[in-house]
């Protein structure tokens, strides 16, 4: 979020009260409910949600995060992309706030903190015996998440227990003190103190105490969990997707300009430091992200205990925390499209020779670094390739894997193609993807601003790139005719409005539009639907 108060002295609203502002203005556009779910969040009529992301509320952090409805193929997430982004974009313009509201779509801000991008597919977590070890494995730690449950039980009945002393002791103190409200934000947070919801009910140290006996406490289940996971999921993913994650940047990089004023592919990339983790708990940033697996079972399940054992599907799903937000439409239908044929390939065994990596995450890091696509890095058994060389490989290999298949739908076909058109272009001529590649495009708008430009200068181009607006600098693009679009106006509009067909959304869109705005307690989230409340509430489940 980019909020400019009307009044440069009147002081910047908390990013959770600007949060609150943009989804009242959101509610005048489309159907909003609330989300059941731990962190604040609204569904909206199309099936996606919109939440405030933080994991510090009292500390002024946080994000706008989107996600688009459950979707079958590219196509139809890119609508539902653009769909977001348009209704998003809307209501920041609209938000009731003194000043300006805008929101920049990306993975990277001026102070090097890196956020969001994250892709969910779903896929064969494992078979046979590593499924029978998965699901041996979730059923052995269930002691562990109970004892866990137990322990996180007592922080917050000692939670109570300091509200209601520190209660008795601040009624005093407002007897002796008459500057007593500094006193009692410390004591307990703003919300009290202020009489209005600011997102952040506790103060700031109780918050930042929580959060780590929260760590100390699930830190047993995180071990056991990864450790499972990291031995049984989706391993033959890992293994034969992992070179066409590392050098899919470029092809569907958005680009960064870094602190010491070098240009990068991509914006997450150069962040992500490890293959396996949980995306955060400790301060890991990897490629293929288990945090849902981990949230499920330590937070979920205590809501909902039978999701515990829809974790025993052998269909689950798998989050890619590597990849970028982008702005162009044809380098997020590539990036989309080529990660969905490679997964099918997987699936139907044909990529059992696919490249293996020596040392992955610095043949990333590698690539990301190299505007000229000419750097080679290691593969196991001594050969060097260059990016291009295993994004050729791996669409060498989907168009065999379609050619095979004459049910193939007409999609698998478009995306070989413009994949091919893609990599050709890259390797003759990268400057006529100015406008299709956000990479190459970003660069552009940085060589215009000439070689003397100032870090500050080139930072703001490459921030802005992003911003959803119309004064953002692809949306100028755009306006000039420069950009290549995928999806029309009315395919947009609809996205607002209708959720996808033939998905779980399809459900929850429904519901959305029968039930929002009614006398009922109403509320929805990505597995299930609850009309009413308590024992008499009914639930819709919307995965089976």
């Amino acid at each position: 979020m980019r909020f400019h108060p009307a009044n440069s002295f009147a002081r910047k609203p908390a990013k959770f009260r600007l949060y609150l502002s943009l989804i009242a203005a959101l509610r005048e556009r489309v159907l909003t409910v609330r989300a059941k779910h731990f962190k604040e969040g609204v569904f909206i009529a199309n099936g996606g949600a919109v939440w405030f992301e933080t994991e510090r509320i009292a500390s002024d952090g946080g994000l706008v995060e989107g996600a688009t409805p459950e979707c079958r193929g590219p196509r139809q997430v890119l609508a539902y992309q653009r769909a977001q982004d348009e209704l998003l974009s809307q209501a920041a313009r609209a938000a009731p706030v003194d000043g300006e509201l805008r929101l920049i779509k990306n993975c990277r801000d001026s102070r090097d903190n890196v956020y969001g991008a994250q892709e969910n597919y779903e896929a064969i977590l494992a078979g046979g015996f590593r499924l029978m070890l998965w699901r041996a494995g979730l059923i052995m730690l269930l002691p562990v998440v109970l004892v866990m449950w137990a322990c996180l039980l007592a922080v917050i009945i000692s939670v109570f227990i300091y509200l209601a002393v520190a209660g008795l002791a601040y009624l005093i103190i407002r007897l002796l003190v008459k500057r007593h409200r500094r006193i009692g934000v410390f004591l307990f947070g703003r919300d009290l103190i202020e009489g209005q919801e600011t997102g952040a009910p506790l103060p700031a140290w109780m918050e930042w105490l929580m959060l780590w006996i929260a760590r100390l406490i699930s830190a047993p289940l995180a071990i056991g969990l990864i450790l499972l996971a990291r031995l049984t999921a989706f391993r033959e993913i890992r293994s034969q997707a992992l070179a066409l994650l590392v050098s899919r940047s470029v092809i569907a990089g958005s680009g960064m300009v870094d602190r010491e004023g070098n240009f990068h592919l991509a914006d997450k990339a150069p962040a992500i430091n490890c293959i396996v983790g949980f995306g955060g708990y400790l301060w890991d940033r990897p490629i293929f992200n288990f945090g849902h697996f981990f949230k499920a079972v330590s937070l979920e399940s205590f809501l909902a205990p039978g999701d515990y054992f829809g974790l025993l599907r052998e269909r689950q799903r798998l989050q890619i925390g590597l990849g970028d937000s982008n702005m162009s439409e044809k380098a997020e239908f590539l990036r989309i499209g080529t990660t969905l044929l490679v997964l099918d390939a997987i699936e139907a065994g044909q990529l059992k020779n696919a490249p293996r990596l020596r040392r992955p995450i610095r043949a990333l890091h590698q690539i990301c670094a190299d505007p000229s696509l000419s750097i080679e890095v290691d593969l196991v058994g001594g050969r060097r390739v260059t990016a291009l060389d295993l994004q050729r490989y791996y669409l060498d290999a989907c168009q065999r894997f379609v050619d095979t298949r004459p049910d193939a739908p007409a999609q698998a076909y478009e995306v070989l193609a413009t994949w091919a058109d893609t990599l050709d272009s890259l390797e003759r001529s990268p400057e006529s993807l100015v406008g299709s590649v956000d990479w190459v495009t970003k660069r552009f708008l940085l060589e215009k601003a000439g070689h003397d430009a100032q870090w500050a200068e080139r930072k703001k181009i490459d921030i802005r790139y992003h911003e959803l607006s119309d004064e953002g600098y692809f949306h100028v693009l755009a306006q000039t005719g420069l950009t290549e679009t995928l999806v029309d106006d009315d395919e947009v509009d609809r996205a607002t409005r209708t959720a996808p067909p033939n998905s779980p959304a399809t459900t929850r869109g429904h519901y959305i539009r029968e039930f929002a705005g009614g006398d009922e307690p109403f509320a929805v989230n990505w597995k299930r639907i609850l009309i009413g409340r308590g024992k008499k509430a009914k639930v819709i489940r919307l995965y089976r």
